[in-house]
């Protein structure tokens, strides 16, 4: 067995201590018993080593737990700032937002504003949550409107308040009710400040209704001018042939031009007396909206027109299509283009093209002649009222019927063009609306 040489120093003090007290000292240094003791020493050594390699672990363990905890603080606390500042965002956000946010219990009560509603009725937010929000409104409008109790669908009503400045304000109210573990337990929705729109819809109403007495006196006022004016004219016109009657055997030469002329000029004058009735009315008076094959409606306004010329006309269209419209109006449009066509026409055959197509949203129109065609500076100017091209005296026109048809296809929101080759042609195109707005009956 290997001996340790061993001094005082080397014993565990504690040791040393003990076996100085308690052994003799014969005992103490006996071969064996310094074995004995090495062992021990070798054993506290031993346990001294494992202890200094478990402090050095727990030292180790405790500052990588302390490393971590840092980081977790860390961590913590960016989490925390960064919830904070999305609440703060959308604090902000809700508090920006112009409409009221509201969140209401089952009877009705505010459990929830945010800032808007202050902004919009004067009243704090504060104060008003815990209220009944029917309280705020005027009662007629909330008996009629507004039952929190019975109405569990969705509410979609405009009412009045009172703000706390005692001014009256719209509001649009928009609540749907809102579930828990199936039951009802209140709404969430929004109030929204609409007065601006109401009293626009207001204005507008009363606006359509002067129009529409407007409109009326404007076609009664029409009506009795043209009956005045036809009445003197008719009068003129009967005078004349009744003079010419008595006085047939005076009457020779110029005096009998002069005669037919008067009566010519009586009949240009109710000629321009009507077109001036029809342009009034034309464009504000709908009429009914009906379905019609396109062509059906072309080949009876072929039919109706017979003029002294020889006339061909081509048709260029599906003859299957039909049309939704108004009937009578787009037919006065064609009757108007046709007619001008023939009228102005310096051919001795006239051709007349008519044709259309489907273009998705509406549809498009032509009417093309072979006349004497029309130059650009003009193309705008026949558009305009009593505006002709050739004096009266050479070709009798009112100069009403291309202003009539420019005024139906603006009320249409529709367009018109011109394409001209002088000497050669004209046609003019036309769009027309798929989607107008369908009357039951006429309306001025």
């Amino acid at each position: 067995m290997q001996t340790l040489e061993l001094t005082d120093t080397n014993y565990h003090r504690l040791l040393k201590r003990q076996i100085r007290k308690s052994l003799p000292p014969e005992l103490a240094e006996h071969p064996e018993m310094q074995d004995f003791l090495a062992s021990v020493h070798q054993a506290y050594t031993e346990f001294q080593d494992d202890l200094t390699r478990v402090e050095l672990i727990l030292e180790q363990s405790s500052g990588e737990l302390f490393k971590a905890n840092r980081e977790l603080s860390r961590i913590a606390q960016e989490k925390t700032e960064e919830a904070a500042l999305t609440s703060k965002r959308l604090a902000e956000v809700v508090g920006s937002i112009s409409e009221v946010l509201v969140q209401l219990d089952r009877e009705g009560n505010f459990t929830y504003l945010n800032q808007a509603w202050e902004t919009i009725t004067g009243f704090s937010v504060h104060t008003s949550l815990g209220s009944n929000m029917a309280s705020f409104f005027h009662a007629e409008d909330v008996s009629e409107k507004l039952n929190f109790t019975q109405e569990l669908a969705v509410i979609d009503k405009t009412l009045i308040i009172t703000t706390a400045d005692a001014e009256e304000k719209w509001l649009g109210v928009s609540l749907s009710p809102y579930y828990a573990d199936g039951e009802h337990i209140g709404f969430t929705g929004t109030l929204s400040d609409v007065t601006a729109r109401v009293t626009a819809e207001t204005k507008l109403k009363s606006y359509t209704f002067d129009l529409e007495r407007i409109n009326a006196e404007l076609d009664q006022f029409a009506y009795v001018v043209s009956h005045d004016l036809k009445a003197p004219l008719r009068a003129i016109n009967n005078l004349s042939e009744w003079i010419e009657e008595d006085l047939e055997h005076l009457l020779e030469g110029e005096t009998k031009d002069q005669f037919r002329l008067l009566r010519g000029r009586v009949h240009r004058m109710e000629n321009l007396i009507n077109g001036i009735l029809s342009y009034s009315r034309a464009g504000r008076i709908k009429t009914v909206k009906e379905k019609f094959l396109i062509k059906g409606l072309v080949d009876e306004l072929c039919d109706t027109f017979s003029p002294k010329k020889s006339i061909r006309f081509k048709i260029d269209g599906n003859p299957a299509m039909e049309m939704d419209a108004e009937k009578i109006a787009l037919n006065q449009i064609l009757q108007n283009l046709i007619s001008n066509g023939i009228k102005y026409n310096d051919k001795s055959e006239i051709e007349l093209g008519i044709g259309w197509k489907d273009q998705g949203t509406q549809y498009e129109f032509y009417v093309r002649d072979n006349g004497p065609g029309i130059s650009p500076e003009f193309h705008e100017r026949i558009f305009v009222i009593f505006q002709t091209l050739q004096a009266r005296d050479e070709i009798e026109s009112t100069g009403v019927g291309l202003a009539i048809v420019k005024k139906i296809l603006d009320e249409k929101h529709s367009t018109i063009r011109i394409e001209s080759v002088m000497g050669e042609g004209t046609t003019f195109f036309f769009t027309w609306p798929k989607n107008e707005s369908k009357n039951t009956e006429n309306t001025k």
